[in-house]
């Protein structure tokens, strides 16, 4: 990594060399750290809960379109507070505030987690 100031004295970072003119202020020896794999798994464990589909079932595995008797309730109860919110969403167009969205992303949280 090298510090480059210009003749205006704007600092510029690079892993390159400095600009013609630019003049070399500093030289830092830079490792990147090595990406993990947690924050894709983050990811996915995201995508299951927004899509509705229970973490840890058949159908988040398999795709089979099946999942676990007692995950069943959970995601009609999920659906319909979605359908809810959206519902509502759509009869109060652009009036809606602040509290109105807290309020029904709140039952939707309580109803899908």
């Amino acid at each position: 990594m090298q510090k480059c100031v210009d003749a205006a004295g704007h600092i510029t970072l690079t892993s390159g060399e400095c600009g013609a003119g630019d003049q070399l202020v500093a030289r830092y020896d830079a490792v990147p750290e090595p990406v993990s794999v947690a924050p894709a798994a983050t990811a996915e464990r995201r995508a299951a809960r927004v899509s509705g589909t229970p973490r840890g079932s058949a159908a988040g595995r398999l795709g089979s379109g099946r999942s676990a008797p007692r995950a069943r309730a959970k995601p009609d109860a999920c659906q319909a507070a979605r359908a809810r919110r959206e519902k509502t969403l759509q009869r109060v167009g652009l009036k809606r505030t602040f509290d109105l969205l807290r309020k029904l992303d709140d039952e939707v949280w309580a109803a899908c987690r």
